[in-house]
């Protein structure tokens, strides 16, 4: 298309080149339904075998949120092999960087009766009764009013309260935290004593939600700083496996020790010791009820109380525990097996959810008979054992060595991963006892997952998408409210899907309309630097392109972001904005790089123009990008 055409003469305005973006965008996602089998069959036509830069950017874009800059070269030195084994030893590996980030969070590290006592609100102030009238003799003091009392109550959440109240708790948080903004002198107050300063608000209590914030800014920066990026995925994994949603009630005290003490330790170990450690964590039992499970027990009838049974068996955990954790919803167990199941764990519980938070048994809650699970029998007596027996059962069974292989399978290599990959890396799994590092080598070095069929067939969800966009552009981010609430729109708010089955790991999950035009405004937002709190430095990351080279810096920026096999369709969306007739320089910077800008800082190089933040927005917003 010529320069001067009319639709190069439109795109000098901002507003149709953002239009033009939708509309690649748009079209690009038409394709994706098609992905799978149109192109996954061209691809197997024309190229059998992957090359061997895409077999760099596939293990890359797998085995990480995303490549950073210099990244491909890297493992492109060091060869796949090396930095797969590098990958499935994250102890090897120095982590330092993401580490000091991780310090400005104060309740990571924090024990949870430490949290629960910190961050507990006080409770409301109860407003006292009205008085009796007094005589006019009696002296007597004015109660406080109760707009008064009302300035000192902090609300409690309700005990059900969903995602948008938590983002709406957290952005008041997030409000609070803005100081005063002092009193201006007025001109005809020259040479009185200046007007004082206004004091600054009083800072909020600390609340619930700052927990969980702190939590999600954590998830968030480790999958953009953490350079143990395949033990990172496989803590998102196994968290979003043994789901818990973050807002219900106590558990927003509890899951900082859940990420800490339940997954962290044990992602790359063991699945039983996983499981385990899952099945004491006093998140999972307050979320999934079991802390409240215990064997009936009858009283008798005392004065005007009829006689009744306190307690009760809860089947939550033991049924999530089969369909969800380890044999899957086909796995051979019957109704029968969920409430037996759930005899066995009756009396694992909760010391004080709302004030100790810590996991504890209670022999006088336990169903000491015998029981049957899965056709082995359990012998009365077994108190605490009869458990522990329950996990031993479930993680040596044939059907969860396939359940979790095929969800491994399923979030390495495709939405349908071949049943070859799956046979073989369940067999490993069983082999290995469990090994969860070996049953993921099995995966991530099969010639299944270098298939060409696999190159680009899986959709990144909003947590990949973000991360992968700032590790590519080598973007500074403090993972607060503002992106977070970014990822919540795109359908991922973090550790908060409210059902236990986790979020799902197809693409169909975030192929909403609204989702996807989410993802092209943080396309735009992220690289206009319009996001709060993250920042691109396009003069560090443009160093040694010349900017008035559009076609360099056109280059340059698909190097960092695609760096193989750009389509037709998005290349030629490129292509306009490069060959626009819009000046690639000007006097003054444009508004949407304000943030970037600094006219002070002249030993520094021009800031970047419109069309470079045009380029990215295309770029990141491309179905190449959103795909891995």
């Amino acid at each position: 298309m010529r320069a001067g055409s009319p639709f190069m003469r439109k795109a000098k305005t901002r507003s149709m080149t953002v239009l033009a973006s939708l509309l690649v965008f748009v079209f690009g996602f038409q394709l994706m339904a098609s992905l799978s089998s149109s192109d996954a069959q061209r691809l197997t036509k024309n190229q059998p075998t992957m090359t061997a830069d895409q077999r760099i950017a596939h293990a890359l874009s797998r085995l990480t949120y995303g490549a950073r800059p210099g990244d491909f070269e890297r493992v492109k030195a060091m060869g796949i092999e090396a930095f797969i084994n590098q990958q499935l030893d994250p102890d090897s590996i120095d982590n330092a960087a993401v580490i000091a980030k991780l310090r400005r969070l104060p309740t990571l590290g924090m024990a949870t009766p430490v949290i629960i006592e910190q961050y507990t609100p006080p409770k409301p102030v109860v407003s006292p009764s009205p008085a009796p009238a007094k005589s006019p003799d009696e002296k007597s003091v004015a109660p406080k009013s109760i707009a008064e009392n009302s300035l000192n109550q902090t609300p409690q959440l309700s005990a059900n309260s969903s995602m948008a109240a938590m983002q709406n708790e957290m952005a008041k948080e997030d409000a609070g935290k803005l100081s005063a903004v002092p009193n201006e002198i007025r001109k005809d107050d020259a040479g009185k004593m200046p007007a004082l300063q206004a004091p600054k608000p009083t800072p909020p209590p600390k609340n619930p939600q700052m927990v969980v914030t702190d939590l999600q800014r954590a998830k968030l920066l480790r999958a953009v700083y953490s350079d143990q990026q395949l033990y990172e995925l496989m803590v998102d994994f196994w968290e979003n496996h043994f789901s818990i949603f973050a807002n219900k009630d106590d558990d927003r005290y509890l899951l900082t020790a859940f990420d800490r003490e339940t997954v962290r330790p044990f992602a790359m170990g063991r699945f039983r010791d996983l499981l385990g450690a899952t099945a004491h964590s006093p998140a999972m039992l307050f979320y999934l009820d079991n802390w409240r499970s215990s064997v009936p027990r009858p009283y008798p009838a005392k004065g005007d109380k009829p006689a009744g049974v306190d307690g009760g068996f809860n089947e939550n955990y033991a049924r999530e525990l089969m369909e969800l954790h380890t044999l899957g919803v086909d796995g051979g167990y019957t109704q029968k097996d969920v409430q037996e199941v759930a005899r066995c764990f009756s009396g694992w519980t909760i010391q004080k959810p709302n004030e100790q938070g810590l996991f504890v048994y209670r022999p006088g809650f336990h169903d000491d008979g015998e029981k049957v699970v899965l056709g082995h029998k359990i012998l009365a007596g077994g108190g605490y054992a009869d458990g522990e027996r329950v996990l031993d059962i479930l993680a040596t069974q044939p059907a969860t060595a396939k359940f979790i292989a095929t969800k491994l399978a399923r979030r390495f290599i495709s939405d349908d991963p071949p049943r070859s990959v799956i046979d073989r890396a369940a067999a490993i799994f069983l082999k290995t006892d469990g090994s969860i590092r070996e049953t993921l080598r099995a995966i991530i070095t099969s010639p299944e997952f270098f298939s060409s069929t696999t190159y680009r067939s899986k959709m990144r969800s909003p947590l990949e998408y973000v991360a992968a966009a700032m590790r590519a552009l080598n973007a500074d981010t403090d993972g607060d409210r503002p992106v977070l609430d970014v990822i919540g729109r795109m359908g991922q708010p973090l550790f908060g899907r409210i059902t236990p089955d986790g979020y799902s790991d197809r693409a169909a999950q975030w192929l909403s309309s609204g989702a996807m035009i989410a993802r092209l405004n943080f396309a735009s937002a992220l690289a206009t630097n319009r996001i709060k709190g993250t920042s691109i430095k396009y003069v560090n990351l443009l160093n040694g392109t010349d900017e008035v080279n559009k076609e360099a810096v056109a280059t340059k920026l698909t190097q960092l972001t695609v760096p193989t096999d750009l389509s037709k369709a998005s290349r030629a969306a490129l292509d306009k904005v490069v060959q626009s007739d819009s000046p690639p320089n000007s006097s003054s910077p444009p508004p949407t790089v304000s943030a970037v800008y600094d006219p002070k800082a002249t030993q520094t190089p021009s800031a970047p123009m419109a069309y470079v933040s045009e380029l990215v927005t295309l770029l990141i917003g491309s179905p190449e990008f959103q795909h891995r």
